[in-house]
C-alpha cells in the first residue's frame, strides 16, 4: 500500500449504459479485487440513479467504464463538476478519442497515416453512398464512429453487389448515426500501450477471425498474442512514434492503447486511441505492463496515484 493514497476512499465506476457493459463489469471487478487485496478502501458503483450520492462517499474515481456514457467525456465532465479526481483522460481528449471520424481528421491534419476513408450518415440512399465511395478502393472496413470492442464493425471484401455493404452499414447504424468506411489495410495488428506520458510497449494480435472482432477479443483461444513481437528497430520506432504523437494530438492522460496496422513496407497506420483500455484477464495493457515487470496491482496503484496528482 502506497503512503500517499492509502487513506483514500477509492470508487470504482463500472457497468454503465453502453453495449460494453459486461466487459466494463469484468474490468471493474478486476480493479476492485486488486485494490482490496492490498488493503485499500474501495466502493464499486454503477452509473445509475445513485451515481451522485456515491460520489459523496469517495475521494477519487477509478473509471472502469467502456464505450458511450463513460469513455466519451460525459462521465469525466460530471466528475469535474463535482470536483472528484479520476483516472484517465479529461473531457475533450475522451470525446475526441471516442469519435473515430473527428480523431481521424486530426491524425490526418497532423500528418499521421490513417487508412483512406469516408463518412456515411444514416438516411443516405444507395445512390449517394455509391457516389461517396466512388474513389475508395475495396475491401472496406465499416465501423460506427463512436463505439468500442469492435461492436458494429464489419469487413466487406466484395461490395460489388452492394448487399454486403448495405448489411454492414445496417449493423453499424445500430450503434451510431455516423459510420466510417475505410479502405481495409492489410498488415500486422499492433496494439501499443502508452502510460503517463511515455510509450510502454506493444503486443501483436493474431486473431483467428478476419479481424480483431468482439469474439476474438473476449474468447479464450481465438487470438494469439505476441508480447514484445518480432519487429525491426525501424518498425518498432515507427509504431512508438505514432503512438506517442497520436496521444499528444488527442491530449490523453493516464493509460491508453493505440490500435495500429503495420504494413509490409513498415508503414504504421493509426486506427484509434482507446483512453480507457480493458483491464480483464485477456486485456492487452496489463499483458504489456507485465512484460515490463509491472504487475497488475502496481499498474492499478499507478493509475490511482496519477489521478490524484493531476494538475
Amino acid at each position: 500500500m502506497r503512503e500517499n493514497i492509502k487513506n483514500l476512499r477509492i470508487g470504482v465506476l463500472a457497468g454503465g449504459k453502453s453495449v460494453e457493459r459486461d466487459i466494463s463489469l469484468k474490468t471493474g471487478n478486476a480493479v476492485v479485487g486488486a485494490l482490496k487485496a492490498d488493503g485499500y478502501k474501495v466502493l464499486l458503483f454503477d452509473l445509475d440513479e445513485n451515481f451522485t450520492d456515491n460520489l459523496k462517499n469517495i475521494d477519487v474515481c477509478f473509471i472502469a467504464l467502456h464505450g458511450t456514457y463513460g469513455e466519451d467525456g460525459r462521465v469525466q465532465g460530471a466528475l469535474d463538476i463535482f470536483g472528484v479526481p479520476y483516472t484517465g483522460s479529461g473531457v475533450l481528449a475522451s470525446a475526441l478519442a471516442m469519435d473515430k471520424v473527428r480523431s481521424k481528421a486530426l491524425f490526418n491534419f497532423y500528418g499521421l497515416k490513417t487508412p483512406p476513408g469516408t463518412i456515411v450518415r444514416k438516411g443516405d440512399d444507395e445512390k449517394n453512398i455509391k457516389r461517396i465511395l466512388r474513389d475508395l478502393e475495396q475491401p472496406y472496413f465499416v465501423k460506427p464512429s463512436s463505439s468500442g470492442s469492435s461492436i458494429g464493425c464489419s469487413l466487406v471484401e466484395d461490395a460489388g453487389s452492394f448487399k454486403a455493404l448495405d448489411q454492414a452499414l445496417n449493423d453499424a447504424f445500430k450503434y451510431d448515426d455516423e459510420v466510417l468506411i475505410e479502405r481495409f489495410i492489410k498488415g500486422r495488428e499492433i496494439q501499443f500501450a502508452w502510460s503517463f506520458g511515455k510509450p510502454l510497449g506493444c503486443v501483436e494480435v493474431k486473431p483467428n477471425d478476419s479481424f480483431y472482432t468482439y469474439s476474438a477479443k473476449y474468447t479464450k483461444g481465438k487470438t494469439e498474442y505476441l508480447v514484445n513481437p518480432p519487429l525491426t528497430k525501424k518498425e518498432y520506432e515507427e509504431c512508438e512514434y505514432v503512438t506517442v504523437r497520436a496521444n499528444e494530438i488527442i491530449g490523453c492522460r493516464g493509460v491508453s492503447r493505440a490500435d495500429i496496422i503495420l504494413t509490409a513496407d513498415g508503414s504504421a497506420y493509426i486506427l484509434e486511441i482507446n483512453t480507457l483500455p480493458g483491464l480483464t484477464e485477456l486485456s492487452l495493457v496489463p499483458m504489456i505492463a507485465g512484460s515490463k515487470g509491472i504487475g497488475f496491482k502496481e499498474l492499478i496503484e499507478d493509475m490511482v496515484e496519477d489521478a490524484v496528482t493531476k494538475k
